[in-house]
């Protein structure tokens, strides 16, 4: 594993250094490294009831993946030893169960710097054959602007410059991905992947005032005609983290018909990120385990608490995404990495919190492309038995 997860360098492990603190590090803390999982079995079961619709029943977007490292790479087969993605991945992902996709996508760079900022049409085609497999396969799409690095990372003095261009990025896919084309149910849009760096609170907030006026308002023959209005999908400053949710100053046009709320969930760190070459000191919490103890559990479920107790206020109720979780399988316990995914999964299914696993096919992938088949720590936590 070589260049993966990139947008978890850096900030995220900021963004989760006061958990990380709060959850004393790591997991299981002392744990002999023989010690077995006791993680109740009912959560590698369908305890929930979302087997038979995939959460459809319980949620608009259900159980879901991520397509990562293909298109939000700099190019396409950089980051995947080459191996470009094809129609197959998604009739693979569907027949796992899986009801959603989303597809992160580097467009900045593919967009020229300056106004118009046109998007190259052949990569425009490509991420528009991508998105059109994967709806002829019966899965929801989320569709973001992934790794605008240069946005975070150039200075504040640099950001209302780049803000025009995101602007500018956005009026392009609107144009591009209409209603009359790309119903209201079949593709999402996710504004901005991880806001971080130089892109505070404040200057998100703002960001998405801008946002949701250009594109249920400026685009509106496009996006909002008066039958059916564009799904979009807001995150949080500070790399997505759920405790970013204080934060969010939404503008009167948001509410829970027209937009959904998206955190991304990868505590505890040095669990899920043990070994992982692109985060410094990593390689210091290899044999970090995740046990499923009551230690184990309950940060994570205060952590899932507040985000409920968040979205349970007034003028609220919107249908919360777990975006991204998962964990780095190169030195985890296959038993353990089945436990925390198992364990995320259901308690995100418990509380109606729609998700998608963070990936497919590369250095946390829930699938084997050399082997051609499911890892079963993975899969048998995503997708469980039935009751």
């Amino acid at each position: 594993m070589e260049v993966i997860k990139k947008s978890l360098q850096g900030g995220v492990i900021l963004a989760s250094s006061v958990l990380l603190a709060a959850c004393g590090g790591g997991s299981s803390t002392g744990a002999a490294s023989d010690a077995q999982v006791e993680l109740d079995s009912a959560y590698y079961t369908d305890v929930y009831g979302w087997n038979a619709s995939g959460g459809l029943n319980q949620t608009l977007l259900g159980r879901g993946l991520n397509l990562g490292n293909y298109l939000e790479a700099p190019n396409e087969g950089e980051w995947t030893g080459g191996s470009l993605l094809v129609q197959e991945d998604l009739q693979i992902i569907a027949d796992a169960g899986f009801k959603t996709v989303r597809i992160p996508v580097r467009w900045s760079n593919h967009a020229a710097e300056s106004s118009p900022y046109q998007i190259d049409a052949s990569f425009m085609a490509r991420v528009k054959q991508v998105v059109n497999w994967s709806l002829a396969e019966n899965l929801q799409v989320v569709l973001n602007v992934h790794h605008y690095e240069e946005m975070m990372n150039d200075g504040e003095n640099m950001q209302e410059s780049h803000i025009r261009r995101l602007v500018g990025i956005w009026q392009q896919i609107s144009e591009e991905f209409p209603l009359s084309e790309f119903g209201q149910e079949q593709v999402v849009f996710e504004l901005l992947n991880e806001p971080n760096g130089t892109i505070g609170y404040d200057d998100w907030n703002d960001i998405i005032a801008r946002l949701t006026q250009l594109i249920w308002t400026t685009m509106a023959a496009e996006q909002n005609d008066g039958n059916e209005q564009r799904t979009i999908m807001i995150g949080t400053a500070n790399w997505g983290h759920p405790d970013g949710l204080t934060e969010l100053e939404l503008p009167s046009s948001v509410n829970s018909d027209n937009t959904i709320i998206t955190v991304h969930y990868y505590e505890p760190f040095y669990f899920t990120h043990q070994g992982a070459d692109w985060v410094g000191g990593s390689n210091d919490w290899i044999g970090t385990p995740w046990l499923g103890t009551e230690a184990d559990q309950q940060p994570l479920i205060e952590l899932f608490d507040r985000v409920t107790a968040w979205n349970e206020q007034a003028g609220r109720g919107f249908e919360i995404f777990m975006g991204e979780y998962g964990v780095y399988s190169l030195h985890s316990e296959p038993d353990h990495q089945r436990a925390w995914t198992a364990f995320i999964a259901r308690e995100a299914e418990k509380r109606n919190i729609s998700w998608a696993y963070w990936e497919y096919a590369s250095g946390f992938g829930a699938y084997d492309p050399e082997a051609g088949a499911w890892r079963p720590a993975l899969i048998e936590g995503l997708i469980p038995t039935s009751l």
